[in-house]
């Protein structure tokens, strides 16, 4: 059984980012490949996992609650002349199996020209100048995740190193905001920032340039490209302040920000235009954002990583003493997954691969650390309940420390469809733990197959399978070969105090240029 119950049959697609959706289920369980077409031009694999509960209900069985896939395509990019066409898609089962979901008839539309943003009124005037010290620090919250976690360590090394004084502004509140404080940091929780109404939005961005001009901000550093962040990098334009921004998504920028409205959307064009500088972590991410904000401001600074805790941890960790606290036998093969319950992170994909090898490896568990009480978690805790080999998956709450995990696991996997430079890779890899991720994005410039860890295609089961195969079958020579090579690599290429030394500088740079250029116009 399947369906593509998005777009609607009839529906006119115009030229830009739109989802295609549906579900698929075979007798022997879910779908490991969902190829897509538009017309006789296949677009991608479809992104697998995606909750349908209303499916389990209806049926009443259990892998249906996460039989739903998705992808994202730029109608713009593809072949299709305007006019009638079809959207349609294969299924593959897990024996092999094929089936072609009934197409949908749509409509291309022509692309529309937006109309342009309303001018920006000039409101502030130059800073008074410390030499780039108070700079305005934009996040999108301060739970725990990888990009939060980024900023943590980043802004550390700047509080201990660069004479920098920090205010850290965020839209929603999370544990890590203590920390901050502790640091000496300011913490401004703002409510949300309307992206949907040009007007609205606008006078949001108002209120908060009120509050900060007057503390005279040098210079704006945004955290992520997130719906959550984009209102920082507006605030230094309307602060006339030199942005510099950290770009962690490997989204595509049209898909990340779809639901801008369109004024909104060309303010933040314009605020990449004008970025003193965009930071990236990953190659790939910045070739995607390129031809968005002109040539001489993308650059690469792969992050750094604190490996002081984690070698502090290291040093007495008792292994087997761990594994016995945490409910796993000793001489267990642990795959671990770590990261939030989501789709993109692909850990339904994965408990399939899991499931169809574990016959061939009788002492392997797979744990997923990262499990909230929402719905993604809740379905993957169903579908492992049933699964064969459910008394070997795990599924563990999320937990501000992650590093004992990385400490007992035999293979850590990144499964992700979509990645830049994933922190909890480097975590793993500075534990000297093999590393087994999906080609995509900054991974492959991570990983050297077969020599720093190991690499599979991504949105494919079979794959996965393979791969996992792959890393369960080596050898304890080469694992503790591959992870030697993982942590020399780390230490080289990633560390904190250089990663921190290179945006301060960044920072004080890019003041000293608007000073400049200031002091020309005057």
């Amino acid at each position: 059984m399947g369906v593509l119950d998005s777009p609607p049959a009839g529906a006119g697609l115009p030229r830009g980012p739109m989802a295609i959706s549906g579900w698929a289920l075979f007798p022997t369980g879910l779908a490991t490949r969902v190829e897509l077409s538009l017309g006789e031009e296949m677009v991608g694999l479809a992104r697998l996992g995606l909750a349908r509960d209303d499916l389990r209900r209806q049926t009443g069985i259990a892998h249906a609650g996460v039989c739903g896939f998705e992808l994202v395509v730029d109608i713009g990019s593809c072949s299709l002349p305007d006019g009638e066409a079809t959207v349609s898609a294969i299924a593959f089962g897990p024996g092999g199996q094929q089936l072609a979901l009934a197409p949908v008839p749509v409509t291309v539309a022509a692309a529309h020209e937006l109309l342009p943003a309303p001018a920006r009124k000039k409101r502030f005037g130059p800073r008074a100048g410390l030499g780039g010290r108070r700079v305005l620090v934009f996040t999108h919250q301060l739970d725990l995740g990888g990009a939060q976690l980024y900023l943590l360590d980043l802004l550390r090394q700047l509080v201990a190193h660069e004479d920098i004084e920090l205010t850290v502004v965020s839209t929603l509140d999370g544990i890590l905001r203590e920390e901050l404080e502790a640091l000496g940091i300011p913490v401004h929780i703002t409510s949300m920032v309307p992206i949907g109404t040009f007007s609205s939005h606008r006078g949001r961005i108002e209120e908060l340039a009120a509050w900060a001009a007057p503390q005279e901000f040098e210079a704006m550093l945004v955290n992520t490209a997130t719906m959550l962040a984009i209102p920082g990098a507006e605030l230094a334009e309307e602060l006339e302040i030199p942005l510099v921004w950290a770009i962690h998504e490997s989204f595509d920028p049209d898909e990340i920000w779809a639901g801008l409205d369109p004024f909104v959307r060309r303010r933040v064009d314009a605020a990449l235009r004008g970025a003193a500088a965009i930071v990236f972590e990953a190659d790939a991410t910045r070739r995607m954002y390129e031809p968005l904000t002109g040539p001489g401001r993308c650059l690469t600074l792969p992050y750094g990583l604190d490996l002081e805790p984690i070698d502090a941890e290291r040093a007495d960790f008792n292994r087997a003493a761990i594994r016995r606290r945490a409910g796993l036998p000793v001489d267990a093969e642990v795959v671990l997954c770590v990261g939030t319950i989501e789709p993109r992170k692909a850990q339904v994909p994965l408990t399939q691969a899991f499931e169809s090898i574990a016959t061939r490896h009788p002492r392997a568990h797979l744990v997923f650390v990262g499990a909230r009480k929402d719905q993604p978690s809740e379905m993957l805790a169903d579908y492992v309940a049933s699964c064969r080999a459910s008394d070997r998956i795990r599924l563990i709450p999320i937990t501000p420390n992650v590093q004992p995990w990385y400490g007992l696991a035999d293979v850590l996997v990144c499964a992700s469809d979509v990645e830049s430079l994933p922190r909890t890779v480097l975590e793993a890899m500075a534990w000297e733990t093999p590393v087994l991720a999906t080609d995509v994005f900054g991974l492959p410039e991570l990983i050297d197959d077969g020599e720093t860890g190991w690499l599979c295609a991504p949105r494919s089961v079979e794959a996965l399978a393979a791969s996992l195969d792959r890393a369960l079958s080596s050898s304890p020579e080469e694992r503790a070969r591959i992870g030697a090579a993982s942590r020399a690599l780390v230490e080289e290429r990633h560390s904190l105090e250089e990663y921190g030394r290179e945006i301060g500088d960044l920072l004080k740079r890019a003041v000293r240029r608007a000073a400049t250029v200031d002091v020309a116009n005057a």
